[in-house]
């Protein structure tokens, strides 16, 4: 293993986006996951809030634009060269119709329960994980605070807490 002044951190984002009985999915393009079906979402860019990016990464990819409400897991890796977090926010629905990118995904569908179980092949192995407990009503989200006390030059767009929601 590289040491850690040489392995770069990567956070990315991603969009749990319950659309009728199931959750808005994509089908990837590349990797070693290529063929499989994800949550719509992507890295955070440098400057960009997780908030900022995961709306511009689901509408990027699906056409889709959402509003986040909170934090519904995290998901945490060690590569040999990079630290990579993956955090994964409930969103609302404003407007447009799913529609894939053609570039990092060539699908977008909704897919429900029935699906996991009948060919969990088709998904990378934290859709259902992370989709169950969304779907049955038992995810417990971590909002944003607005109301935390800010010094500096913090404001809300540059310091946020998300914790339990009252």
């Amino acid at each position: 293993m590289p040491s850690v002044d040489r392995q770069r951190n990567v956070i990315g984002v991603g969009a749990v986006l319950r659309r009728h009985d199931g959750v808005l999915l994509v089908r990837l393009t590349y990797s070693r996951h290529r063929g499989k079906f994800m949550f719509p979402g992507g890295k955070v860019e440098a400057g960009e809030s997780l908030e900022v990016a995961l709306v511009r990464e689901v509408q990027e990819e699906t056409g889709v634009e959402v509003v986040p409400r909170g934090i519904v897991a995290v998901r945490h890796r060690v590569d040999p060269d990079e630290l990579n977090l993956y955090v994964l926010f409930l969103t609302d629905y404003v407007a447009g119709e799913p529609r894939p990118d053609m570039r990092e995904n060539d699908a977008v569908g909704v897919f429900g329960l029935a699906d996991f179980k009948r060919a969990p092949e088709r998904f990378l192995s934290i859709v259902p994980a992370v989709a169950r407990p969304v779907l049955d009503g038992e995810v417990v989200e971590l909002r944003r605070s607005d109301d935390l006390p800010r010094s500096g030059d913090y404001d809300a767009a540059t310091f946020q807490l998300y914790g339990p929601s009252r």
